[in-house]
């Protein structure tokens, strides 16, 4: 999961990036990066690893002058901190750059066929980004990137991707445009504004990039949906490749900011009715409490809503330590269980003697509600109620986010009642998958990781799988011998 964000039509379109990936970095803090285009049509590109605020600077917008730029935070699938990874990714042969969210199942297929058919293409990273990158070009060779030449590269190139892609990309020219995959797993958002009589345009992630810097229409670019904004403020968009539509359910339950809109649904009003589902489901499996908390920072919306629906008090008695990062992302199981320890703390005189529901967003590995059972156990609860707004997550996503071996997953061939002693709980609940639809109102999600039925042909996963493994293997070599 990554988070993108184009803008064209400003000359401070790279601060306006780079305020957007501020405002993005939830979606990824292993690296960013920041390419734009000027007017003598060079390209010009800054990336690094760390967090959006630590490899950018005041510098950096003295000499990334443009209309057009985009712009990239990384969540690493695979590669771990390779500087190579980073992106937005540039062919200045070719005259196009790429930033893409998202992953390709066939990628090492498709890298192999490109190598096959063009001894010398090189390629200076094994990012599935890149070889999106490399189609694209081919698909462009000889050709000027008119409208007609831009989007049948893009419906061709998408021809041959199986998986989860939105793009954004820059023209040397100052075009700016994006596409979403045809099953409409990742999101992009198209939005606008006007400043001085002038139209400026920008696509990103989530809708939140967009209205910190003003723009005021937004909307989702539909599944299959390729637009191209042209530095003179014309627009043009076309369904190139539709298939179905099948967001990612894991974008409402907890990547997304909850100050984001997708699908035509607030996160926060998606969030709030998943805690009014659930607790029809408590309440009709007999649970009595005395108090209701949410696991910071994601769960609160839901928590508050199944609170008010049970009459329960809501409780915010477990305090996160705000200068600690996401532990969902983090390398290793070893380093997500040290951060947790850091990142929480219970205010013990509120547990003692008390029934507790502890709700959380999602239990993913158990890593995060293991020590959290053990905390509120040490802080004198006398009994703990672990509810899930998501549905047991017990199968691989082959689509961006980090879980590619189901063997890691907690849910993983295992009831409530055996994951609840795992993780020292009294009873663990969890959303039904008719539940999580109800509170999400879109017509279809994709729902992989919860029932293994995928939107897409995913027979290539296997080799995804096992590079994600020996990524992981890779750095836990290297971490121990530093």
């Amino acid at each position: 999961m990554c988070g993108l964000i184009g803008v064209v039509g400003t000359l401070d379109s790279a601060y306006e990036v780079f305020l957007g990936l501020m405002n993005l970095q939830h979606r990824g803090q292993d690296g960013a990066g920041l390419l734009t285009i000027d007017s003598k049509a060079e390209f010009a590109l800054q990336k690094g690893n760390g967090l959006v605020e630590n490899v950018f600077s005041e510098r950096t917008f003295r000499q990334l002058r443009g209309t057009s730029s985009i712009g990239h935070t990384r969540y690493a699938t695979i590669g771990r901190r390779d500087p190579n990874m980073l992106q937005p990714f540039l062919d200045n042969a070719a005259g196009i750059g790429i930033a893409h969210n998202g992953n390709i199942v066939n990628c090492y297929e498709l890298h192999e066929e490109l190598h096959k058919r063009n001894n010398e293409i090189t390629f200076s990273s094994e990012s599935d980004s890149e070889v999106i990158l490399k189609l694209l070009a081919e698909n462009l060779a000889g050709t000027e990137h008119t409208d007609a030449n831009l989007f049948a590269a893009i419906e061709k190139t998408m021809d041959v991707l199986v998986g989860a892609y939105s793009i954004v990309g820059l023209c040397r020219d100052g075009t700016l445009f994006g596409f979403r995959d045809p099953d409409g797993i990742r999101p992009l958002i198209f939005g606008s504004k006007t400043i001085d009589g002038k139209p400026i345009y920008a696509l990103a992630s989530e809708s939140v990039a967009l209205d910190y810097n003003g723009f005021t229409i937004t909307e989702d670019l539909k599944p299959g949906e390729a637009a191209i904004i042209r530095p003179d403020g014309k627009v043009t968009r076309k369904i190139l490749r539709q298939s179905s539509y099948s967001p990612c359910m894991f974008e409402w339950v907890y990547f997304a900011r909850v100050e984001s809109e997708m699908g035509g649904q607030s996160v926060y009003e998606g969030r709030f009715r998943l805690g009014v589902v659930l607790a029809e489901e408590l309440k009709r499996r007999g649970v009595e409490a005395d108090l209701v908390l949410p696991v910071p920072e994601t769960s609160r919306p839901a928590a508050i809503a199944l609170a008010e629906s049970m009459g329960l008090p809501f409780r915010e008695i477990l305090i996160k330590n705000r200068y600690v990062n996401r532990t969902f992302i983090l390398e290793s199981q070893e380093s997500r269980q040290e951060a947790i320890r850091r990142k929480l703390y219970p205010i013990a005189s509120e547990f003692a003697g008390k029934r507790c529901i502890v709700v959380d967003d999602s239990i993913v590995r158990g890593n995060t509600a293991v020590q959290i059972v053990k905390l509120i156990r040490e802080a004198g609860a006398r009994e703990v109620i672990m509810v899930s707004t998501c549905p047991p997550i017990a199968n691989a996503c082959f689509y961006g986010i980090d879980f590619p071996n189901p063997q890691e997953l907690i849910a993983c061939n295992r009831t409530e009642e055996q994951i609840a002693l795992e993780l020292g709980a009294d009873r663990v609940i969890y959303q039904t998958v008719e539940g999580l639809k109800q509170a999400l109102s879109q017509k279809s999600l994709c729902t992989g990781c919860l029932t293994k039925t995928y939107p897409t042909d995913v027979s290539h996963g296997e080799n995804f799988q096992n590079q994600r493994i020996i990524d992981r293997e890779a750095q836990e070599m290297a971490k121990a011998k530093a």
